[in-house]
């Protein structure tokens, strides 16, 4: 008996079928408990009599026909069937309810020449498979793939046959795996036999990497990653060649993913002249608790200068430490560690490390209380010189802070945004107290080398012996002080006088090294001393501000506003020391802002915006104390946005006093009185720069489509998918791939400066910067930088970089015409970051740099 079924309607073809699936089971002499159940229960039973364990939908466009006698269904025309995750989609597809098996094909396009219409798709937790022909088993759930080709995590497997023996394996004949998305794949691996490992691994043996269908090398075996984020597998090598080791094997190690929280990743340069160096990096994280690092290298390695004859050894460490934690709300400790020897850079191969002059360490820990306005600091430093080998050391600082605090305020509950502005309160609610204390524990150590006694060496007589000594240092001190405040108005001045009280008390202690006339070490001298200080700081200030608006109603410019924020305030200082000696210091200090804003219309819409036209200002003080000139030098600053295009900003100062040559200083005599002139210029500085930069270009995908919208869009279609792992080794000629959507990019500055201690003694410093990019084609990149002195008259360009877009690779080209870099680097690598490795590169410099 077979039935055929024409419909326009695909759920009603459905129902249809899945009545007469029912009738046909009471034919058969099958019976049920309840003839007048649900669609569900009806799928059931029918699904239960092909020995399938659960709901199968299916459904077509043309049309379904369904054999009772061999139990073999046939969908037409866009058919769809759906069994638990699985989901295919195909022009048409069989099924065997006896065997539990279904195949998809697609039919020959007759419009089309070799094209095919309605391919079969399957979609399996979430993964897509597409081929010629797709056999399922719906018991089993193995499947077969002819010709077939599947994307898992942004990588692409093709092969002869894929077939499908576990819910989370793959076996894959004649395997192809690339990330390119073209059609022909510019770039490929192949191998006869392919394991794949759905979001772990990729297992082929062996393996042929081709690239423009040109065999390129073969390995044995091979393991790629298919899935997102972090994976354990090896750290590929890069080659390198040393004027001082030789030819090297850099980065040579493995990666290790421990857990969601941990890894671990450490690698070796081996170099021909014998020796190795290692670097060790772990890392751990729990999102929103703790995050740190551990990050170790260690050094034996054998170098020969350029121009020696002779190898040394050199032998080394540089280790590290961060980790930083939230406590709690209101605590958190970070801690960022570094030792090192000394001569750490004489084998690093970055550049930062050969630059580096101090290795700056400290952990801190810092507590707050809220409701009291407290704060807590407890911090230790160290800080070592690569130069001298001196070392600084906190060990430990202690801070505790308590703002300002207004005992006598009332507190008031209020509902909504009403309540007590500070026009309301009296004077003893503006009083304000705080107070803070310190202490402090410092340490230092120097290294000193003399070259004292003479000590005869055979076959070259007498030398100067060469010794070192260590000099230690210890400071403690303890400091607290207590401040007052308030803030009264005055109609339209603010008065705010403040006054604090503090006491210091330090301890010092010296220890230096006794030798005798023979230089053998005797021991450490200790001294030992005490001083007592306290401080007075009393000052009062007072400012204002006032207003001038002018409205021209011309170029779109509603009004222009002048504000001017004067400010005047008077400091005494009073410093007391254990025997009695006092010092004094009282300033007068007067600043005055200004700051001229426009407010236009834009001639597109209504909306009124403000636009800042200039910022200037000035300042100067008066020393009380002084025997002579009591005036300071006068500073005066500005800055201006010229209609957001062009940034100026500048500053100067001048001193008002009369330069003597013959006393080569200056002497208390008015430059104005003297010689009617205001002040000599003393500094200057003036800095000039803008920028413009071309459309974004938008793909065709997303054009009209604001950038965080497509973002967000795609975030919601693929779901919490993991960021591209990021590269475990980074050095100084990783750049920022190339961003092809900027057609153009240019940024100038231009900076002078002039220092004029004395009439006739100028000192001047004026230079030009350029950077630029720009597209010649929307696959070609050229982005450059440069700069010139003009007092040196000497120029400098650190690089000229030239991009090339190829689909799936991308080349670059660095030309460094200069410097420390001198040279070029050519790369060619893959874009997608699980295959970050694959790259050839092609250099020359005088230090292997990486």
């Amino acid at each position: 008996m077979s039935v055929a079924i024409y419909c326009n309607a695909v759920n009603r073809c459905t129902l249809i079928i899945l009545a007469i699936a029912l009738t046909a089971s009471i034919v058969n002499g099958q019976t049920k408990s309840d003839t007048s159940s649900s669609a569900a229960a009806r799928d059931t039973i029918a699904a239960g009599n092909s020995g399938v364990d659960t709901v199968v939908v299916y459904s077509a466009k043309d049309s379904i026909v369904y054999s009772m006698k061999t139990k073999f269904m046939h969908l037409y025309n866009s058919s769809d069937v759906q069994y638990q995750s699985m989901g295919l989609k195909a022009e048409r597809v069989s099924v065997n309810w006896s065997t539990s098996t279904l195949t998809a094909v697609g039919v020959p396009d007759t419009v089309k020449k070799d094209s095919t219409i309605g391919r079969p798709v399957m979609k399996d937790g979430g993964d897509d498979y597409h081929g010629d022909v797709v056999n399922y088993n719906f018991k089993s759930k193995k499947g077969k793939i002819n010709i077939g080709k599947t994307e898992i995590e942004n990588g692409f497997y093709t092969g002869e046959q894929i077939k499908k023996f576990e819910s989370n394996v793959l076996y894959v004949q004649d395997g192809i795996y690339t990330t390119c998305d073209a059609s022909h794949p510019h770039f490929y691996f192949y191998s006869p036999k392919m394991k794949v490992m759905v979001r772990d691994k990729v297992v082929a043996e062996p393996v042929y990497f081709f690239v423009a269908d040109v065999p390129i090398f073969a390995l044995p075996f091979g393991v790629f990653p298919s899935r997102g984020g972090r994976a354990s597998g090896l750290i590929a090598p890069a080659y390198s060649e040393d004027n001082r080791f030789g030819k090297m094997l850099n980065h040579l190690g493995y990666y290790f993913a421990i857990s969601d929280y941990l890894d671990l990743a450490t690698a070796f340069d081996l170099s021909t002249r014998g020796g190795w160096q290692n670097f060790t990096n772990i890392r751990y994280a729990q999102r929103y608790d703790f995050s740190g690092s551990l990050n170790g290298r260690w050094v034996n390695m054998t170098a020969r200068e350029q121009g020696a004859a002779n190898e040394r050894r050199i032998n080394g460490y540089d280790v590290s430490v961060i980790h930083n934690q939230s406590i709690s709300p209101t605590s958190r400790a970070d801690v960022n560690f570094r030792f090192s020897s000394g001569n750490f850079s004489d084998y690093s191969f970055n550049l930062n490390d050969i630059l580096m002059q101090n290795i700056y360490s400290t952990a801190t820990y810092w507590k707050s209380w809220d409701n009291g306005n407290r704060s807590l600091t407890l911090s230790v430093t160290r800080d070592q010189s690569l130069t001298t080998n001196e070392t600084n050391e906190t060990l430990p600082s202690l801070s505790f802070t308590q703002s300002t605090v207004f005992p006598f305020r009332k507190r008031t509950k209020t509902r909504g945004l009403s309540g007590s502005s500070e026009t309301d309160y009296g004077f003893l609610d503006m009083l304000g107290f705080s107070y803070n204390a310190n202490f402090l524990n410092r340490q230092s150590k120097t290294t000193s080398y003399v070259d004292s006694v003479k000590t005869f060496v055979p076959d070259t007589g007498f030398v100067l012996k060469r010794t070192s000594d260590f000099k230690r240092a210890g400071t403690r001190s303890l400091s607290q002080g207590l401040g007052f405040s308030i803030a009264p108005k005055l109609g339209v001045f603010t008065i705010a006088p403040s006054l604090s009280l503090s006491d210091s008390r330090t301890w010092t202690d010296v220890e230096t090294p006794y030798r005798q006339p023979s230089d053998s070490l005797i021991g450490y001298g200790s001294t030992r001393d005490k001083i007592v200080q306290g401080f007075l700081s009393a000052g009062i200030s007072t400012s204002t501000r006032f207003y001038g608006i002018a409205q021209p109603r011309m170029l779109g410019i509603a009004a222009i506003r002048h504000t001017v924020n004067p400010t005047l305030g008077f400091t005494y200082n009073k410093q007391i020391y254990g025997d009695n000696i006092q010092k004094y210091s009282m300033f007068a200090n007067l600043n005055v802002g200004n700051n001229v804003e426009a407010k236009y219309q834009k001639a597109d819409t209504l909306k009124e915006e403000k636009l800042q036209l200039l910022n200037f200002g000035g300042g100067i003080s008066y020393n009380f104390v002084a025997d002579s000139m009591r005036f300071s030098e006068l500073g005066v600053n500005f800055r201006t946005d010229i209609g957001r295009l062009l940034n100026i900003s500048g500053s100067a100062s001048y001193n008002l006093y009369k330069y003597e040559p013959t006393a080569r200083t200056r002497v208390n005599k008015f430059l104005l009185t003297e010689t009617g002139k205001f002040g000599d210029l003393t500094n200057f500085n003036l800095s000039v720069g803008t920028s413009f930069r071309g459309e974004k270009k938008q793909t065709p995908s997303t054009t009209g489509v604001p950038e965080p919208v497509a973002q967000e869009q795609a975030r919601a279609s693929n779901g919490a998918a993991p960021a591209p792992p990021k590269k475990t080794f980074r050095t100084i000629y990783d750049h920022e791939d190339a961003d092809f959507s900027i057609l153009w990019n240019v940024s100038l500055s231009w900076m002078f400066s002039q220092s004029t201690p004395a009439p006739g003694v100028i000192y001047r410093s004026s230079s030009a910067n350029i950077n630029l990019s720009f597209n010649l084609t929307d696959k070609w990149q050229i982005s450059t930088g440069a700069s010139y002195d003009f007092v040196n008259k000497k120029h400098f360009i650190p690089s000229v970089d030239v991009s090339r877009d190829l689909h799936c690779w991308t080349m670059s080209f660095s030309w460094y015409p200069m410097g420390y870099l001198e040279g070029y680097r050519l790369e060619l690598k893959v874009k997608a970051p699980q295959l970050q490795d694959i790259k050839v590169t092609k250099q020359n410099r005088q230090r292997g740099l990486y």
